[in-house]
């Protein structure tokens, strides 16, 4: 992997402008949250233990544990719940779908095979009849519909939710109190065969399902512990190459090879060892001195120098986009001109220039540069210098100041005043803060408005923005695969993930979502429209909702982020890096 670049054709252009136009100085950095964002609070228990835990286990030869960083804590690795990239990342270690990511797309997991009816719409994949729990228990198909089934289940109210009712034919109906439990249509038909019927034909389908959300879990075991079940390892019963050995709160996890795992040959690491260090800086510190193998989220000031010097790095387009939510159901920003004059006033070049440093691309819409339209082509057009174009009254390259002003005026706000009090929540790393901060002395500047800071422990600042306790606050998503309507049904009226309150009707799990805002409206329809379209219609009705997003703006783009990762080849090989960035540690080893 020696200074293996993964930058995308869409986006290379940008990244080596930016990161050349860079060079000479340093700076902050943060993606995922990417689905997806955030970073708790370091504990120096945590680095010290793990200085002194990885010089001991390096002793151990081939019985080493492979150590890698975590940049947070996630607040669950439940499948069938999950909506965090820090989760993600856990949960494809321990539990296998019915496909499997890769680093060139996807490979059959549980699934050796499967057919599709000719209208494109019935999936059937055919099981391996080899595949185990890792307490000894064969995996089947009834594993699958449970699963899948249980995400619908309006009394669990999963934010996963749309995962499955936007594609299952019977999964909205069941969540809407209108069809049964039965009429989901992912079905067990035998031990080893499973059904999927889909409302609309979608040919990414089997990709789609070596996401997360889509992984098995083992009925008897949650229902018997019941809420946390994935924190203990009696409890934590998974199918993947590794198992649950040892959580600590706030420190580290330990995953050790699964033994019962169908192609445990396969697995060469005895084991995982995934501290959590918050902090950028004391990872990358660690890292240098040997005691971590693998770590993304690098100190953003250190950039420019790592992705120049260390040939272990990794640099790759990420698949997402991060923007700025506004709370719409909360004064000022309850006003559309408010929210379009902060828009406006963002100068996203010199974020992504000055304050992050690390090959981001200002953005201009939503959608970003790597969510494909049918033809393969972009939603983003790229112009000569690896930017967008000019759209919705964004300039990527510059803040559009007096169109700012015109809508703060428009706001009932002429050069900002008797403007009321803004407040800025975000997720507690340095990228986050020196964006924010950064952010607030451009609305300050340009609209003479003064906003203030708060900083949340990661999982805390995910229950804020669910249940709308802020007014603007930072927000970012990956999106895999790379068709829009992951990325962008964020904000669909039934999402738990629409943390803006954006909801021209109730949703069953907000029930604190009282204020409706008919502005969302127009954007289910073409949502909906997209799901239901292919081709060209599809793609334009994809246009279509993010216009609508755009002209209500209950958030604005900020940057398209790039990923850059570090895998110390002295000391582990056979990492490997999946398209939507995720790190999979199947093959990997550690080098005696």
């Amino acid at each position: 992997m020696k200074k293996r670049m993964l930058v995308s054709l869409l986006l290379a252009t940008a990244a080596a402008a930016t990161l050349s136009a860079c060079g000479s100085g340093s700076k902050p950095a943060e993606t995922q949250a990417t689905t997806n964002q955030g970073g708790g609070d370091i504990t120096s228990a945590a680095e010290e233990e793990t200085e002194a835990e990885a010089e001991e286990e390096a002793s151990a030869g081939s019985d080493r544990y492979l150590v890698w960083r975590l940049n947070k804590e996630p607040k669950l690795w439940d499948p069938t719940n999950n909506s965090e990239s820090i989760s993600d990342a856990i949960v494809k270690q321990l539990f296998e779908g019915l496909t499997v990511s890769t680093s060139d797309g996807f490979k059959p997991g549980i699934a050796e095979s499967w057919d599709v009816s000719e209208d494109g719409k019935t999936y059937t994949f055919h099981l391996r009849d080899d595949a185990k729990w890792s307490d000894g228990d064969p995996v089947t198909a009834k594993d699958f519909e449970y699963s899948w089934r249980r995400i619908c289940d309006p009394d669990y109210a999963s934010e996963a939710l749309q995962a499955i009712t936007d594609y299952v034919v019977g999964g909205q109906e069941y969540f809407d109190g209108t069809g049964s439990y039965d009429d989901i249509k992912a079905t067990a038909i035998d031990d080893y065969t499973f059904e999927v019927v889909l409302k609309n034909v979608t040919p990414y389908f089997p990709q789609l399902v070596a996401n997360d959300v889509y992984l098995p879990i083992k009925k008897d075991v949650v229902e018997a512990a019941g809420e946390g079940w994935e924190k203990k390892p009696e409890t934590c019963v998974s199918n993947g190459p590794f198992m649950l050995e040892e959580y600590q709160v706030g420190s580290h996890f330990l995953f050790k090879k699964n033994p019962n795992y169908y192609d445990a040959d396969s697995v060469k690491l005895a084991g995982i060892k995934a501290v959590i260090i918050t902090d950028d800086n004391t990872a990358y510190q660690a890292y240098q001195a040997g005691e971590i193998d693998v770590m993304d989220n690098l100190p953003s000031e250190q950039i420019p120098q790592i992705v120049a010097e260390d040939p272990n790095v990794i640099v790759s387009a990420d698949t997402g986009a991060q923007f700025m939510n506004f709370n719409v159901d909360k004064a000022p920003t309850d006003n559309v001109h408010v929210r379009k004059a902060i828009a406006y006033a963002i100068d996203r070049k010199q974020i992504v220039e000055q304050v992050l440093k690390d090959g981001s691309v200002p953005a201009s819409g939503f959608i970003a540069p790597t969510c494909q339209k049918t033809d393969g082509g972009s939603f983003r057009t790229m112009e000569s210098d690896g930017y967008p174009a000019e759209e919705y009254g964004i300039n990527p390259r510059q803040a559009n100041v007096e169109a700012a002003k015109q809508e703060l005026a428009e706001a009932g706000y002429p050069d900002g005043k008797d403007f009321p009090a803004l407040e800025i929540t975000y997720a507690n790393n340095d990228r986050n803060k020196k964006t924010c901060e950064a952010i607030q002395q451009m609305l300050e500047d340009n609209l003479g408005i003064t906003v203030t800071l708060r900083a949340e422990e990661s999982s805390v600042f995910t229950s804020t923005k669910n249940k709308g306790d802020y007014q603007m606050a930072t927000g970012g998503w990956t999106n895999s695969p790379y068709d829009a309507s992951g990325l962008i049904k964020l904000f669909y009226s039934q999402n738990g993930n629409n943390t803006p309150q954006w909801r021209w009707k109730p949703y069953t799990g907000a029930p604190h979502d009282t204020t409706l805002n008919p502005g969302s409206e127009a954007f289910d329809i073409a949502f909906d429209k997209a799901l239901a379209s292919q081709g060209a219609d599809r793609d334009n009705a994809w246009i279509e909702a993010e216009q609508a997003l755009m002209a209500d703006m209950p958030v604005t783009p900020l940057y398209y982020p790039s990923y850059t990762a570090v895998v110390n080849e002295d000391l582990v090989e056979d990492v490997e890096l999946t398209a939507s960035n995720t790190f999979m540690f199947k093959s990997a080893s550690v080098i005696e």
